[in-house]
C-alpha cells in the first residue's frame, strides 16, 4: 500500500510508531499495536501502528517525531507499508505470562528487541508484569544480566581492582556515594561511581553531584577521568551502561513493580557493565522502605552474594536502618550541603558513620585494612583533610568549581518552619511522606528545594521548639507542601516522654 507521509510535529514513544487512517489500517488487515513494514525510498524499518480518523487522512501515514528526526524525510513523500509479523520476542514474553521458564537465547532476544527498539511499551509492561507474576530462576536471572551488559556499553578502566557500592533505595537524603567515593579514592582505591536520578524520590545522587560539577560524559570521558585520578561521580544515563535495564526501569515504575529479581537483574548487570569486582550493597530495612522486613533483606542479600560468585564479583551486603531519613537536608542542594560539612569534619553525625562503615568494609575487601578496621581508616580519610581533597579533586576533574564551600549552595527562596507543638519525643519519621513533602516544595527540578531537619527520629523536643524547614523557589509550593504536610510529617503526639516520671507513657 502506497500512502503519502505526513510529519507529525509531535512526540509520541522511543520506538517507531506510525499513524494511519482506521479505514487504510483495515484494507491493510493491521490492528491497533500490530506492526507494518515502513519503505522510505532506500530506507526500511518495522513500526507500531496507532490509528484515527482525524489526524491523518485516508493514504496518509503519519510519522511521529522520533521517526521525522532519524530518517530524511525530503528524499521520498510517500511510503511503501506493508502488514510485518511481531518479533519472535512477543512470543517468548506469552511464555513466560504462561509460566514457562526462558533459555538463554530467548531472553537474549527480549533484551535485544527491547535495546533496538522492537517492542512497545504494552509488550514490555507484559514482560515485567509475567516477571512479577512467574519470576525469573537464578539461571534466568544471570541469562539476563550477561544480556543487559553485552548489548549496552561497558567501561574498560585500566586500574584494577575495581571498587563499587550500590543502595536498592528508599531512604530520602541518603548520600553515602559522594562522601565515601573521595574516601576511597584518597586511599588510592579505584571506584567509578555512576549513579541515577530521583524517580519518586527527592533527589537522586546524580541530582545532587550535578550543584557542583558536570555529571554527563561520554564512556571514554569516564574512563580517562579515572585513569587519571582513580574515580569519579557522573550519571549512568549518560553512558548507556545495560541500556535495557534504563527503559525497563521507566516501565517498572509507573506500574509500581519492583520484582526482586529485575531488582537483582538491574542492579548487579550496571555492576558488571562498569567491570566492578568488589561490591558492597547496602539494604536499608524499614516501614516505608522498598524492604520492610529482615528476613526478606537477608534472602535478599544472599541472592546478590550468590549471583556476584557466579558474575566472578565479590559482593558483601549491609542490611541498615532504613526507619529515618540520612542526613538533616533532603533535597539537592540541602543533601550537598550535608556531604560537603561532613567531609569537612563536621555534621551530619549518621551521614558520616554510615558512609564510613561502607567504606570501611571495601576497605577491608580490598586489603587496606585488617577485619574490622576499615572504618576507623575511613574516619582517618575525613579527618585528615584527604577525603575534602580528593572530593575537590573529582569536582574539578569534571569542571566544577573546586573551592565551593557549603555556604556557597544556594537554597530556596522562600522558606517556612514547622514548630513542635507539645513537649515529647520524635517516635517515627514517615520517610515515604517526607519525599512527597520535599518533592512537592519543588524538589529535584527545584535545586534549592527540599527540607531540612532540626531534629531527628529519638531526639526530645520542647512545645514551640522547630521541628523542620521547607525550602521552595515558589511561594505557592510552600503552601502546597503544608497542605501535603498536614500535621502528618513527624508524629511526636504518638510518644509522649513524661520527664517528671523519666518515662515513655503511651
Amino acid at each position: 500500500m502506497l500512502l503519502k507521509i505526513k510529519a507529525l510535529d509531535i512526540e509520541a514513544t522511543d520506538y517507531p510508531l506510525v499513524l494511519m487512517h482506521k479505514d487504510d489500517a483495515k484494507s491493510l488487515g493491521v490492528r491497533r499495536l500490530g506492526r507494518v513494514n515502513v519503505k522510505l525510498g532506500k530506507e526500511e524499518f518495522v513500526a507500531v501502528v496507532d490509528l484515527t480518523e482525524k489526524v491523518v487522512s485516508k493514504g496518509e501515514v503519519g510519522l511521529y517525531e522520533y521517526l521525522c528526526d532519524k530518517f530524511d524525510l525530503s528524499c521520498s513523500i510517500n511510503a511503501e507499508v506493508t502488514l510485518a509479523p511481531p518479533p519472535d520476542s512477543v512470543h517468548f514474553i506469552k511464555k513466560k505470562l504462561d509460566g514457562s521458564a526462558l533459555n538463554k537465547e530467548e531472553l537474549h532476544s527480549i533484551i535485544q528487541d527491547t535495546v533496538e527498539n522492537r517492542l512497545s511499551d504494552v509488550e514490555l509492561s507484559a514482560f515485567v508484569s509475567a516477571v512479577y507474576t512467574r519470576g525469573l530462576s537464578s539461571e534466568e536471572v544471570i541469562n539476563l544480566i550477561n544480556s543487559m551488559v553485552n548489548t549496552g556499553q561497558t567501561l574498560n578502566i585500566n586500574r584494577k581492582p575495581i571498587f563499587d557500592k550500590h543502595c536498592i533505595g528508599g531512604v530520602p537524603g541518603n548520600r553515602t556515594t559522594m562522601v565515601l567515593v573521595p574516601i576511597l579514592g584518597a586511599a588510592g582505591l579505584t571506584i567509578p561511581k555512576t549513579s541515577s536520578r530521583a524517580i519518586s524520590s527527592a533527589a537522586g545522587t546524580t541530582d545532587t553531584m550535578e550543584l557542583l560539577c558536570d555529571v554527563s560524559f561520554h564512556k571514554d570521558e569516564i574512563e580517562r577521568i579515572v585513569d587519571k585520578i582513580g574515580c569519579c561521580i557522573v550519571w549512568g544515563g549518560g553512558v548507556d551502561l545495560a541500556i535495557a535495564d534504563d527503559k525497563l526501569i521507566k516501565i517498572r515504575n509507573p506500574l509500581g513493580l519492583d520484582p526482586q529479581s529485575l531488582l537483582l537483574a538491574s542492579i548487579l548487570a550496571k555492576k558488571k557493565a562498569s567491570g566492578s569486582e568488589k561490591v558492597v550493597i547496602d539494604i536499608p530495612v524499614g516501614k516505608n522502605a522498598k524492604i520492610k522486613d529482615v528476613v526478606v533483606a537477608k534472602k535478599l542479600a544472599r541472592d546478590f552474594i550468590t549471583l556476584g560468585e557466579r558474575l566472578e564479583m565479590e559482593i558483601k551486603c549491609m542490611i541498615t536502618y532504613g526507619g529515618k531519613p540520612v542526613g538533616r537536608g533532603i533535597g539537592p542542594a540541602l543533601e550537598a550541603i550535608d556531604v560537603l560539612n561532613v567531609l569537612g569534619g563536621k555534621g551530619p553525625q549518621d551521614l558520616r558513620e554510615k558512609s564510613c562503615e561502607i567504606a570501611g568494609l571495601l576497605f577491608e575487601m580490598g586489603g587496606k585494612a585488617h577485619r574490622g578496621r576499615g572504618k576507623e581508616i575511613a574516619e582517618q580519610m575525613i579527618d585528615s583533610g584527604k577525603a575534602l581533597s580528593k572530593f575537590r579533586e573529582i569536582i574539578a576533574e569534571q569542571g566544577g568549581n573546586p573551592k565551593i564551600k557549603p555556604e556557597d549552595i544556594p537554597v530556596g527562596t522562600y522558606n517556612h518552619t514547622v514548630k513542635s507543638e507539645i513537649e515529647g519525643r520524635i517516635d517515627f519519621m514517615d520517610t515515604r511522606m517526607i519525599n512527597m513533602i520535599a518533592r512537592a516544595c519543588g524538589a529535584p527540578d527545584d535545586k534549592g528545594a527540599g527540607i531540612y531537619f532540626h531534629v531527628e527520629k529519638g531526639e526530645k523536643v520542647k512545645k514551640g521548639q522547630d521541628l523542620f524547614t521547607l525550602y521552595s523557589d515558589k511561594e505557592k509550593k510552600i503552601d502546597n507542601a503544608l497542605q501535603v504536610f498536614d500535621g502528618n510529617l513527624l508524629d511526636v503526639e504518638k510518644v509522649i516522654y513524661d520527664i517528671v516520671e523519666g518515662e515513655l507513657s503511651l
